[in-house]
């Protein structure tokens, strides 16, 4: 997991063996660094050489965006279920993950009319991201299709000059009828796990495959049933729940349908519970934790 650090280590030695100025400038100035003899880079291995410099600057200050692997790597198969809990704003534009002792794990946060969110490891101080966020869920122009995605550590860790983009998951929301009621729904689509819980499968048009090509795994939402005596939709949720909403969901392996592999329920007013199990991560579970609120423009969009 240290790969990356190793890789802007080694960078930074080289280019800083060339710096014949000292660096003076504040972090908000990334990007903005004094070059050799003032002069700009003049190709792409110096732009990519002077950003590794950066990056170490920023990283001295605590202000890099983190190591994402453990976010990523699922559970083992025999492990058991994770309980998270999920806190959401009251402007309902960010999201907080955490612990059920309180520690903060990451922070999702809302942008461009809701079609986008940043998704942050938790530093445990105010301080900004200045490298930006971890993790970029964003979605089509109707909000039922999303893609998250991060930089490519893959390719990063084997010294690439060129990184990929990595794909971590799409997820695909729509409501469905059952019985006299609508059901809230979503696929998601996840690179194939290991049963050590290590990725088998990289979409990275780079270094790996894509989505398209073999290694995935589906999972989509266990559907409620239509109580007609109580005219509404029930579902167990093993007492995780205290607070009925149309929100609180469960997914399960569409091969392996009858198991319980992610959670969301209601405890209190913009309070979550998360529990997850093989294959997803910890960054996937949170990513469709995030869009509960989306759920609503489609329900109006199919009205």
């Amino acid at each position: 997991e240290l790969s990356w650090y190793r890789q802007l280590a080694a960078a930074a030695v080289s280019v800083g063996n060339k710096v014949g100025s000292k660096v003076t400038s504040p972090i908000k100035d990334l990007g903005k660094r004094v070059h050799p003899e003032g002069k700009k880079p003049h190709s792409e291995a110096d732009t990519r050489e002077w950003r590794a410099f950066e990056l170490a600057d920023a990283m001295e200050q605590g202000l890099a965006p983190g190591l994402t692997t453990s976010f990523i790597e699922a559970l083992s198969e025999e492990a058991e279920d994770r309980r998270l809990i999920v806190q959401r704003a009251p402007d309902r534009q960010s999201f907080i993950l955490t612990e059920d002792e309180g520690k903060e794990l990451m922070i999702a946060k809302a942008s461009c009319e809701g079609k986008r969110f940043e998704l942050f490891i938790a530093s445990g101080d105010d301080r900004p991201k200045a490298l930006g966020p971890a993790f970029i869920l964003e979605s089509n122009e109707h909000k039922d299709n999303w893609k998250l995605r991060s930089r490519c550590e893959v390719c990063e860790s084997r010294g690439k000059r060129q990184c990929g983009v990595r794909e971590l998951a799409s997820m695909t929301q729509y409501m469905e009828m059952v019985g006299e009621g609508s059901a809230f729904c979503m696929d998601v689509a996840i690179p194939e796990v290991c049963p050590d819980g290590s990725s088998c499968a990289v979409w990275c048009d780079v270094c790996g495959s894509t989505a398209s090509s073999k290694g995935v795994t589906e999972l989509t939402v266990r559907r409620p049933r239509w109580n007609a005596r109580q005219k509404s939709l029930t579902l167990d949720f093993r007492g995780r729940c205290s607070m009925a909403s149309a929100k609180n969901f469960q997914m399960e392996v569409v091969e392996k349908p009858g198991k319980v592999n992610f959670l969301f329920g209601k405890v209190r007013e913009n309070k979550f519970v998360l529990d997850l199990l093989h294959p997803l991560g910890t960054v996937q579970a949170f990513a469709a934790a995030a869009l509960v609120d989306a759920l609503e423009v489609i329900a109006m969009g199919q009205e």
